[in-house]
């Protein structure tokens, strides 16, 4: 069990990673700082089908190197930006602000287990699934055919760097609050 959620973190954050490169491919592919919070719910993900490579940013304490042939699978978390509030006994709640103004920058996130009073578990929002749309669905620009069949979500005639849609994404607890960290060594 803690494998599959360390696995869903490792998801997540390459994710993270592979979509601040696209918004920053003109400046390289350097990933931006992080400055906000995420809720991160588990989630039922269908398998992608997707193999890519990875490039650590020189400024990446934590990763430890390049990756090839890296097979991405189903998506076992959802994050949402959130805003954090921190309970004061006399000023109630303050909100909790990383300061992107930080010296060097956040160049990483971190994420804590989160349950409800007592120990409790936290539901996800009920309704109908979800559907939502990422590169890895899309068309990252691969040659090589995917391991697995292709996924009857995945647009025809897709372009490198386009959107797909994955249907029916249930969303069940909240297990983790992420923010911005910085580590080193």
């Amino acid at each position: 069990m803690k494998c599959k959620a360390v696995l869903g973190v490792l998801a997540l954050i390459g994710t993270l990673v592979l979509s601040a490169t696209a918004a920053q491919a003109g400046d390289g592919g350097r990933p931006s700082a992080l400055t906000s919070f995420f809720a991160c719910y588990s989630i039922n993900g269908r398998d992608t089908g997707q193999v890519v490579d990875l490039e650590v940013p020189d400024q990446s304490p934590i990763a430890s190197a390049d990756r090839s042939n890296v097979r991405i699978g189903g998506g076992a978390l959802a994050c949402a930006i959130v805003k954090l509030f921190v309970r004061q006994p006399v000023a109630g709640r303050v909100l909790a602000e990383p300061d992107p103004q930080q010296v060097g920058g956040f160049d990483a996130i971190k994420c804590y287990s989160v349950t409800g009073p007592g120990g409790t578990s936290l539901p996800g929002p009920s309704g109908p699934p979800y559907n939502a749309e990422d590169a890895f669905f899309g068309d990252l620009g691969t040659t090589d055919p995917p391991p697995d069949p292709p996924t009857p979500n995945a647009p025809l005639g897709a372009t490198a760097g386009t959107l797909g849609t994955e249907l029916g994404i249930q969303v069940s607890q909240l297990k983790y609050i992420c923010g911005p960290a910085t580590f080193g060594r």
